[in-house]
């Protein structure tokens, strides 16, 4: 009604832009609702489990050896076999230590491409026959004894493809992760009830045990960077299904502001090359379609609409007709809802306070990642081939040129954007719009780099890049509402 009587462009795009935030939002919300309700309990099937199970730690220059050590510890027999991508010949000299010190297997390939899928693919290609079931696990990743035991039980079903265990975030090692990293469990948790409530579950691409025979049915893992979308919809268009276990593991959260963006930057580049193809999905349930749909497109939809909310908001502003507080009001509780309970989690384990603080300072975190976000969006979709980004394990070096690097998205479009809004509102005070987020995401990054310890490892960020036509000659996932990702720390 507003945005009519205005008779504004700017208005009718700031309307459609809060239409957006509020539907994420609703989303959350429901979610939320939704899992909190009583959830169906699965009826054990009397079925034949997989005897023959192969843990497949896929690593990348990240090698974490005692957190291999602790998954190898399973109550039912695996064999190990480490899936080594690695090109620092120390990592990959360590790599062949740790698998001769227990008597495991290690496979490199001679083509790297196809991105983390393309490394399952070749090692899956040279185990073939010898194995039931993959036990899927990132170098990161801790997984519980009872994993295998577990998945296993749920894979006695023929029908099912997939049992996928529940992340959480290992105990950090930074006060970054230590702060943030309990968001993974809460909000995953959430949501992994919610969509299942309603028959919706989805292949996380590590922490699951996947049957061999239903890899091989869908011709192997789709090389993609969002690969776990990829096959979460190849196995279900073949009518494989995908259940979760009642089992979990853990994994590192970002260990400082510039691996969290590397990790974003990851997520909008992956979700935006899969809903570049959306006739990846037919076939599927209309339902399950639309879920994962939705799912995928939290984190660039929500991006656009932030952006967009907040240069547009500003133009009016500075044109004397600003948007109603009622409206910015409900945008910025809509685009908080993802984080609403955690928050509420810690306002009843520790004090309201706390979970007051907790919205605040992470509102402001996702808030600050507007610019590397929608950068990633617009690149992607341009036709720009999405980056596999390996999120670093060590903390960022201080100094000037790691502060410039880090925000080197602002400095492009912050300028461009801050023109524009000026013109089109003819006040300076339109400015405001773009410089907020750069502004906060300026503080993040002053926080991080001018805080380093004495321990701390310092190593600048790594990425893996493949071309899709180098992956089909391979042989072998308010500014920016916090529509948090799927796989928060893939």
């Amino acid at each position: 009604m507003w945005a009519a009587a205005q008779n504004s462009p700017l208005a009718i795009a700031f309307a459609a832009a809060s239409a957006l935030t509020w539907i994420s939002g609703g989303r959350a919300v429901a979610l939320w609702l939704r899992a909190s309700s009583p959830q169906r309990v699965p009826h054990p099937t009397a079925g034949a489990r997989p005897d023959r199970i192969a843990l497949l730690v896929c690593v990348c220059d990240d090698l974490d050896a005692a957190a291999v050590v602790r998954s190898s510890r399973q109550d039912l027999p695996v064999d190990v076999v480490l899936l080594d991508d690695s090109r620092e010949p120390e990592v990959m000299a360590r790599v062949d230590a740790l698998a001769a010190a227990h008597g495991w297997t290690a496979i490199r390939r001679p083509e790297r491409t196809g991105f983390k899928a393309g490394n399952l693919n070749a090692g899956i290609a040279r185990l073939r026959g010898r194995y039931d079931a993959y036990l899927i696990c990132d170098s990161d990743v801790v997984l519980g004894s009872g994993v295998a035991r577990v998945c296993s039980a749920v894979l006695a079903d023929p029908g099912v493809a997939v049992a996928q265990a529940a992340p959480a975030a290992s105990p950090g090692r930074s006060r970054f992760a230590r702060y943030f990293g309990p968001l993974l469990a809460t909000h995953l948790g959430v949501t992994r009830r919610g969509r299942g409530a309603h028959g919706v579950t989805a292949f996380l691409g590590r922490g699951a045990l996947v049957r061999a025979a239903a890899v091989e049915d869908v011709g192997g893992f789709p090389e993609a960077v969002a690969e776990d979308l990829a096959m979460t919809v190849r196995l279900r268009r073949r009518g494989w299904r995908i259940v979760d276990a009642d089992v979990g593991f853990s994994e590192d959260y970002p260990i400082d502001y510039a691996a969290f963006r590397v990790q974003l930057r990851k997520t909008a580049e992956g979700a935006v090359e899969f809903l570049r193809h959306p006739g990846r999905m037919r076939g599927m349930r209309l339902r399950e379609g639309l879920d994962l749909a939705l799912e995928t497109a939290l984190v660039p939809v929500t991006a656009l609409a932030g952006a967009a909310t907040l240069i547009t908001g500003a133009a009016l502003a500075g044109l004397g007709a600003p948007p109603p507080v009622w409206g910015m009001i409900v945008s910025a509780v809509a685009a908080a809802a993802p984080l609403l309970p955690e928050a509420v989690r810690r306002a009843r384990s520790q004090r309201p306070a706390a979970g007051v603080a907790f919205a605040l300072i992470a509102g402001l975190l996702y808030a600050s990642t507007t610019f590397v976000v929608l950068a990633a969006v617009i690149r992607t979709a341009l036709g720009r081939r999405a980056t596999f980004w390996v999120t670093p394990k060590r903390r960022s070096r201080p100094g000037a040129i790691t502060a410039v690097a880090l925000l080197r998205d602002e400095i492009v479009l912050v300028p461009l954007l801050v023109v524009t809004a000026v013109l089109v509102s003819g006040s300076v005070a339109a400015a405001a719009g773009p410089v907020v987020p750069a502004t906060l995401a300026a503080l993040f990054a002053w926080g991080m780099l001018r805080h380093p310890t004495p321990s701390d490892v310092h190593a600048p960020p790594t990425r893996r890049r493949r071309t899709l036509s180098a992956r089909r000659g391979s042989t072998g996932v308010a500014a920016v509402s916090p529509g948090l990702p799927r796989a928060l720390t893939r």
